[in-house]
């Protein structure tokens, strides 16, 4: 079907004004809606939201309550991975359906996945999970005294809120961990990088006329959005990785395939020390002087053989 609101190429930014806008719009609906239903069909609706508000404020009251309140507490847990659910749809999957739908400037690439290139991913993977976890070792030491207080205590309360929840999202239940993959792993997979490498990043290399510009670009909206302060740098380094990836083979089914097996080892890891299979300061220790030394081997040879030119 040929879209009726085409894009010339002096337009990108009227363009980009118009993603922005959409995005909003489902992120407002996908997240009023929700709320509105649950404060009207849900017995302690408005309690429950109200609870949500004030582990915002204060993470360190979930803790308080699932030994108080454990009933009303686990109502509360529930609520939060349906607004989970729904901001990821809301904010990332409908805009990105929608835009793909209503126009024809960005193409998004899709190819058949084959066994070769799943190999590929193998390098990209250890790579994420090595820097990846230099960077938070390299987060944490240095810290952020350069920015206003302000500012540090918002993300530091951010960054305590989304580590809380996903502790309490996660129990030792395999069943509760496969919900978690599809909602923590494979969703986020697939509606993140339908947008950021399918929309935005092409787009910003369209206005930058630069690739590495447009993943850069890219990749620093991607952290921000995650509002996890300790983990800024890792995510920066992540998106990047994602935005290599998709030029350098142009199949976003590679994207989601990368994304999601980063995710889910974060999740697996928990899950394990949940369980009492592994401790977390020896996972901490199997990361730092494991995952790291093949991280930063990785990505040198990756440097060495020249994987990250993009002209």
């Amino acid at each position: 079907m040929k879209n009726s609101l085409d894009i010339t190429p002096g337009s990108y930014f009227k363009y980009l004004l118009f993603v922005i806008l959409i995005t909003l719009l489902s992120m407002t609906l996908f997240q009023l809606v929700p709320v509105l239903v649950i404060n009207l069909l849900k017995d302690n609706g408005g309690y429950i939201i109200s609870n949500i508000t004030a582990y915002h404020s204060d993470p360190y009251l979930m803790d308080e309550h699932i030994n108080t309140i454990p009933n009303v507490f686990n109502s509360t847990v529930n609520t939060l991975k349906v607004l989970t659910l729904c901001s990821q749809i809301g904010t990332f999957l409908v805009p990105s359906l929608f835009i793909f739908w209503r126009f024809k400037n960005i193409t998004l690439h899709v190819n058949k996945m084959e066994r070769k290139e799943i190999f590929y991913l193998i390098i990209p993977f250890l790579i994420l999970l090595g820097i990846s976890q230099l960077l938070v070792q390299f987060s944490l030491y240095v810290g952020y005294d350069f920015l206003p207080d302000a500012i540090i205590t918002y993300l530091e309360k951010e960054q305590l809120f989304n580590t809380k929840i996903q502790d309490y999202f996660v129990t030792k239940s395999v069943i509760n961990l496969l919900m978690n993959v599809g909602l923590m792993a494979i969703l986020p997979a697939v509606a993140e990088e339908l947008f950021f490498r399918g929309i935005l990043q092409p787009l910003f290399i369209r206005l930058t006329k630069k690739k590495w510009w447009g993943i850069i670009i890219t990749s620093i909206i991607f952290s921000s959005l995650h509002f996890q302060i300790d983990h800024l740098l890792a995510i920066l380094f992540a998106s990047v990785i994602l935005g290599l990836v998709y030029e350098k083979k142009m199949n976003i089914y590679l994207n989601m395939l990368l994304h999601f097996a980063f995710n889910t080892f974060s999740l697996l890891s928990l899950f394990l020390i949940k369980n009492n299979v592994i401790e977390e300061n020896s996972l901490e220790l199997m990361l730092n002087y494991g995952l790291i030394p093949v991280g930063l081997i990785c990505l040198m040879l990756s440097i060495k053989k020249n994987n990250f030119n993009l002209i």
